[in-house]
């Protein structure tokens, strides 16, 4: 399975997260591409702390929201995982962590207006993978805009 482009006017954020355990921390990753399928912006940046990945994921959307959010685009958020599109997509709430977090995703997705969520295989979320595993050799949150990095190139 690969990546599909959204349709005209729409753009395709993919979100992903990679949980460092011994580092006791996680990354994040997202890319964000327009209905031609071109490389608008990618972003990544690591969280302290111990998660599971469900809740490492879902803190990867809620960061890729606020971040979408200046951007005030349709959207697309697609994610490879089932657990947290369901909870997103389906009346899930939960007074732990998890369902706190889903609540705060959903909240700014209404903020920004039109956001569909879209679960897809890994394959087709390479990309946003590659982007939250190469955090770990970065110190801090970092953003390419318009023209991707040399080693992400491969992945789109």
């Amino acid at each position: 399975m690969s990546w599909e482009r959204p349709k005209f006017g729409w753009v395709k954020c993919n979100v992903d997260a990679a949980v460092f355990e011994s580092q006791r921390r996680f990354g994040l990753g997202c890319v964000l591409r327009n209905s031609d399928g071109c490389f608008l912006a990618a972003r990544c940046a690591g969280k302290l702390g111990m998660f599971g990945a469900r809740e490492a994921k879902a803190l990867s959307i809620r960061e890729t929201l606020s971040w979408l959010k200046e951007l005030q685009l349709p959207c697309i958020v697609e994610m490879d995982c089932l657990q947290v599109f369901q909870a997103l997509t389906e009346s899930f709430s939960g007074p732990n962590g998890f369902g706190l977090i889903i609540e705060e995703c959903r909240e700014l997705a209404i903020c920004i207006g039109e956001v569909k969520f879209s679960f897809v295989h890994r394959s087709a979320n390479f990309a946003a993978h590659t982007v939250a595993r190469t955090e770990s050799s970065m110190s801090d949150s970092r953003v390419w805009n318009l023209a991707p990095s040399i080693w992400l190139l491969n992945s789109l």
